[in-house]
């Protein structure tokens, strides 16, 4: 049987592993915003190219760029949705573990997890709105952003 110390020292172990999970779910979902960032980059040089294809060729050209930006789309949803959940788990942790935490700092934790929330809304309706041009644009040629 566990005394006192040892029990509060595998808590503080288990808190701590918890902290670096994270920290790690943290960090996974700004790599994947930066991700997405160079893949909608990427998108934005095939919508140029195609562009200028049409103007000397006068003739349409498929898309590629549509399914590009709903790739990127996809791994914005991806990063916020981790990155929403790192901020609700860190607001309920603080507010159940430290009752004498300031009002200030549990208000902070609380706006930064419902703008995350709001964020996962936003990107994705955004990649919602992306795959359907991109579906579209399979049919027919159309410049996507």
């Amino acid at each position: 049987m566990l005394n006192s110390t040892q029990r509060s020292a595998a808590q503080a172990a288990h808190e701590t592993a918890f902290d670096l999970s994270l920290v790690k779910d943290e960090r996974i979902g700004d790599v994947l915003f930066l991700i997405a960032s160079m893949i909608a980059l990427i998108s934005t040089y095939q919508a140029e190219e195609t562009i200028i294809i049409e103007e000397f060729s006068q003739t349409p050209q498929p898309d590629p760029s549509a399914r590009t930006v709903a790739a990127s789309s996809w791994t914005f949803l991806i990063g916020s949705i981790l990155i929403a959940y790192v901020a609700i788990v860190r607001y309920r942790e603080i507010a159940a573990s430290a009752p004498d935490a300031s009002p200030l700092m549990l208000k902070g934790r609380w706006f930064t997890a419902i703008g995350d929330i709001v964020s996962v809304i936003g990107f994705g309706l955004s990649a919602l709105g992306d795959q359907m041009k991109a579906h579209a644009s399979s049919q027919g040629p159309t410049i996507a952003r």
